[in-house]
């Protein structure tokens, strides 16, 4: 493994100069201290006393939760982010037990949003179950700024940096928790943590020193957004873009104090703001009587300047940016209607332009909730057998 040194040099400008905010967000890499790079991964606290319902994953299988420290991609600050990993039972096989790092979907942006602090893992139970049925440890991550129990930076959310340095990082720190964990490893996600685990992957060259990514498995990935801005202007956002639009404006004005949200959300929007980005019991309620009494123009920004400085911000967040050293697997709905086939796939033409190994998969009449069958299954296993990945670029 590299010096914590290396790593920083690796990371950012200078190991040397001290931490500093920024007025808003820069596409380039910040600043981060040689101990806090040193730092990642490192345990803050665990348990294995968590709210996991045991019915809900397999028999034998053990679940530890956890905070560790990772590092803010908007700030270099050190991070606390809370997450868990679950091993399924049995000895680990020669060379130690395979990892998946999985990041998940959408939940909210609030303190109190976190997955693991949910019986289900707010719907990821299944996903994780058939990791583990395959013989792979899960490392989850819950992202920064979702945990009830950690103080820190809010939720940038779909800020790329950050969320792959958060998968990454769950990986480091799983393993500080399990020395039996192999350094092989592959990222997968969906949605919002298939942007995440495209992320892991894009930057693992720059990140992932001591650790073997072997792939990137993304579902309906939240590659580039950004063109859900000018939807908003008409009111042409689907059912599902509308329970978004208040996460994508509230999570980018954590990242650019800019960005007012008031000028993007109004009438029930701005009303019912704190709860529609919650995941608390008003929640829910929320997101129907917006839904119900949503009006032409709730979403159209006060001003042209402010619709093209969002849509800047989201198009700065956009993937990829660079190649990718790891194959990727990436499948999609034709019927998508939250991320739309025609984002992705001009995200998946510029990969391809970088000479990424990419397995693109158009799901026909698949929605958001796509379902890949038996290729996930096979594509994970022949990733960590070592054997070459397909492509269709």
């Amino acid at each position: 493994m590299r010096s914590a040194t290396v790593a920083c040099v690796a990371l950012v400008v200078a190991c040397s100069s001290p931490v500093t905010s920024v007025d808003a967000y820069s596409t380039a890499l910040p600043t981060v201290t040689a101990e806090t790079a040193a730092a990642r991964g490192t345990i803050v606290s665990s348990t294995t006393n968590t709210v996991f319902d045991p019915a809900a994953f397999p028999a034998g299988a053990t679940a530890t939760t956890f905070v560790y420290h990772s590092v803010s991609g908007v700030t270099g600050e050190q991070t606390e982010v809370s997450g868990a990993l679950f091993v399924p039972r049995g000895a680990p096989p020669a060379g130690g037990r395979p990892v998946v790092a999985y990041a998940h979907g959408t939940v909210g942006i609030a303190n109190g949003c976190a997955p693991t602090e949910t019986p289900q893992l707010a719907g990821d139970a299944g996903a994780v179950s058939f990791l583990l049925q395959h013989g792979y440890a899960v490392a989850y991550t819950d992202y920064q700024g979702l945990s009830s129990i950690v103080d820190g930076p809010g939720h940038p959310y779909l800020e790329p940096r950050t969320a792959g340095f958060d998968v990454t990082d769950s990986v480091r720190a799983a393993r500080n928790l399990d020395p039996s964990l192999s350094t092989r490893w592959l990222a997968a996600g969906t949605s919002q943590g298939g942007q995440a685990a495209w992320a892991a992957g894009e930057f693992d060259d720059i990140y992932g020193e001591g650790l073997d990514l072997v792939g990137t498995a993304v579902l309906a990935p939240a590659l580039d957004i950004s063109p859900v801005v000018a939807q908003a202007q008409t009111s042409t956002l689907s059912g599902g873009q509308q329970s978004l639009y208040p996460m994508i404006v509230e999570g980018a004005a954590v990242v650019d104090p800019t960005i007012d949200p008031s000028n993007h959300l109004h009438g029930v929007l701005e009303q019912k703001a704190d709860a529609l980005i919650s995941c608390g019991p008003e929640s829910a309620p929320a997101r129907v009587a917006a839904a119900a009494q949503l009006q032409i123009g709730d979403t159209t920004a006060s001003s042209p300047t402010a619709a093209d400085r969002l849509t800047s911000r989201l198009q700065d967040y956009s993937l990829p940016k660079a190649a990718s050293a790891a194959p990727i697997l990436a499948v999609y709905g034709s019927a998508d209607d939250i991320v739309r086939p025609a984002w992705t796939e001009t995200a998946l033409g510029r990969a391809c332009g970088y000479g990424d190994t990419v397995l693109r998969v158009r799901m026909e009449g698949q929605g958001h909730s796509v379902d890949p069958g038996p290729l996930l299954e096979t594509w994970i296993a022949d990733r960590f057998a070592g054997l070459p990945a397909p492509s269709n670029c």
